[in-house]
C-alpha cells in the first residue's frame, strides 16, 4: 500500500496532505523544521506502507532532500512553474497545494527536477559565486573609470593598460589627497583590491577541484574551450546518462528555440533560455573563441551566418548549442575533440540539404 504526502512548505509552517486510492484525504499543519518533518514522516511509515513524498523546488530543496530521503520510499522535487498548468484550481490555498503535490505524485504526472548530490551543488554554488565577484569587479572598475574620467584624468598615468600594476600604484598615489574625489578613489580602489584577491581564491580551488573531473579533459580539447566553461557544463551536466539525446540536453541549458505551432503554422522563435543561465553565458563566450580557433565550427557559424551580418548573434548561438551536442557525444564515448569528424558531419549535412 503506498501513501502520497505532500509538503507545503514556507518559512513559518509546513502544510501537508496525505492521499491514500480510495480514501479521504488527511490534512496537517506541522512547523518548518527538519524535526518536525521527520516525526510526521516517521508517525505515517506502518506495516506494508510505503511513502512517496512531493515538494516544490526552493533554496534548501537540496538540503531537505538529503535530510528526509531516508524517512520515505521516495522524494520528488516538483517544479512549481510547471504544475501550475497541469493542475489549475480557482482558489489557492497552502492546503490545495499540499493536496495538488500530493494527487499530481499519485496520478505520476508531477513535473519533477534533477536533485544533485551536496557536492555537485556546493560546486554549482562556487561557480555562480565566482561569476558574482566578476561582476562585482568589473562594477568597480567601472566605478574607478568614472571617478578618475570626472577628475580630468582620461587616460591612465602610464603607458599600458589601466589595470596592469603600474598603472594601479599610479591610481594609488593618485588617490593620496585630501579631497573628496580622492577619498572616493582610494575606497574603490581597496574595495578592487579585496575583491581580485577573493577570485583568485575561488579560482584557484576551481581550478584544482576541476583537476578531479576526467570530463574536463575532454571538454578543453575543443578549441576556445577554457576551464571555466568545461566546470560549468559540467556542473550542471551531473550524469549525462540523464539525457536521452542531444535535443533534450540542449533544451536543458535553454539554447533550443521556441516552438508556436497551430494547423498549417509553424513559427520558431527565440531561444527558451531555460536552466541555468551561467552555462549559457560561458557557452557564448567560448563560441566566439572557438570560431576563430576551429575550423569546422568557423565553417558551421559562416553557414548559419549565410553572408548576413545581422545574423551573427544567431549564428553563434547555433555555434553554442552545437558545442553542447560535440560535449554530450564526447561524454558518452570519451574521446577528445576530433577536428576531421566535425568536418565530415557538416558536409554529410550540406549534401543533405
Amino acid at each position: 500500500m503506498d501513501k502520497y504526502i505532500g509538503f507545503d512548505i514556507d518559512s513559518k509552517k509546513v502544510s501537508v496532505c496525505v492521499f491514500e486510492s480510495g480514501k479521504k484525504e488527511v490534512y496537517a499543519t506541522i512547523g518548518p523544521d527538519i524535526g518536525s518533518m521527520k516525526k510526521f514522516l516517521l508517525s505515517q511509515k506502518s506495516a506494508g506502507y510505503q511513502l512517496h513524498l512531493a515538494y516544490e523546488v526552493s533554496g534548501c530543496s537540496g538540503y531537505i532532500h538529503d535530510q528526509l530521503c531516508e524517512y520515505v520510499d521516495r522524494i520528488a522535487v516538483a517544479n512549481p512553474t510547471k504544475t501550475t498548468w497541469i493542475y489549475r484550481t480557482a482558489k489557492k490555498t497552502d492546503r490545495i497545494d499540499a493536496r495538488k503535490l500530493a494527487v499530481l505524485l499519485y496520478m505520476g504526472e508531477l513535473p519533477t527536477v534533477h536533485v544533485p548530490d551536496k557536492e555537485v551543488r556546493q560546486w554549482r554554488q562556487m561557480i555562480l559565486h565566482r561569476r558574482n565577484i566578476v561582476k562585482d569587479v568589473c562594477r568597480v572598475k567601472n566605478m574607478i573609470r568614472a571617478v578618475l574620467k570626472s577628475a580630468g584624468y582620461f587616460k591612465a598615468g602610464l603607458s599600458g593598460g589601466w589595470w596592469k600594476k603600474a598603472n594601479i600604484l599610479w591610481m594609488h598615489q593618485v588617490s593620496t589627497g585630501c579631497e573628496l574625489w580622492q577619498m572616493q578613489l582610494g575606497n574603490l580602489l581597496s574595495q578592487y583590491e579585496f575583491l581580485k584577491t577573493q577570485l583568485n581564491r575561488v579560482t584557484d580551488y576551481l581550478d584544482n577541484y576541476l583537476k578531479t573531473k576526467p570530463g574536463a579533459v575532454l571538454f578543453m580539447s575543443i578549441p576556445g574551450i577554457g576551464p571555466r566553461t568545461a566546470e560549468a557544463v559540467l556542473a550542471y551536466t551531473d550524469g549525462v546518462e540523464r539525457f536521452r539525446d542531444s535535443k533534450r540536453y540542449c533544451s536543458y541549458f535553454g539554447v533550443v528555440p521556441k516552438l508556436d505551432q497551430s494547423g498549417d503554422n509553424r513559427r520558431v522563435g527565440h531561444i527558451t533560455k531555460h536552466g541555468p543561465s551561467v552555462v549559457r553565458w560561458l557557452l557564448c563566450e567560448a563560441a566566439w573563441k572557438s570560431v576563430q580557433k576551429s575550423p569546422s565550427l568557423k565553417q558551421f557559424y559562416e553557414r548559419v551566418m549565410n553572408g548576413d551580418a545581422k545574423r551573427k548573434k544567431i549564428a553563434i548561438v547555433a555555434v553554442s548549442r552545437k558545442l553542447l551536442s560535440i560535449m554530450r557525444a564526447m561524454l558518452s564515448t570519451g574521446e577528445l575533440f576530433n577536428e576531421k569528424l566535425v568536418l565530415e558531419n557538416h558536409e554529410e549535412i550540406n549534401k543533405a540539404a
